[in-house]
């Protein structure tokens, strides 16, 4: 069986070895990037079903990178997050068809939520 491959855009380490550690054991592949240059580079070689992706990065803003990937045609689905969350960046995410928005730190128990989800559901925008 194919194991989902998930991609997970953060310049946190704490966040991408939590998500590595973590999710690894559920049985997931998980590949990860500290900026959106190096997010951008796995995406095209890896074509993960799901992505998660923080709004402040070292070298843009996750929401316009949300936006360029839409308009890519983006196959997988996207999960913005932040530590700072502001009600606007909520709403612009999900008209940009970002399926979630977490505020940092979350619940393991609402990460595998986010997840199960998508398995179940895929469809669901």
């Amino acid at each position: 069986m194919k194991k989902h491959v998930i991609l997970v855009v953060d310049d946190e380490d704490e966040i991408r070895a939590l998500f590595v550690r973590y999710l690894g054991k559920k049985g997931y592949e998980v590949q990860s990037a500290a900026n959106l240059t190096d997010g951008r580079e796995l995406y095209k070689k890896i074509k993960p079903f799901l992505i998660f992706l923080d709004v402040n990065l070292p070298d843009g803003n996750g929401l316009e990178e949300l936006c360029e990937l839409k308009k890519a045609n983006l196959s997988g689905k996207v999960v913005m997050m932040s530590a700072f969350v502001h009600q606007e960046d909520r709403v612009k995410a999900q008209s940009l068809g970002a399926i979630d928005f977490l505020s940092k730190p979350f619940s393991l128990s609402l990460l595998d939520q986010v997840i199960q989800s998508q398995l179940t559901h895929p469809s669901i925008p």
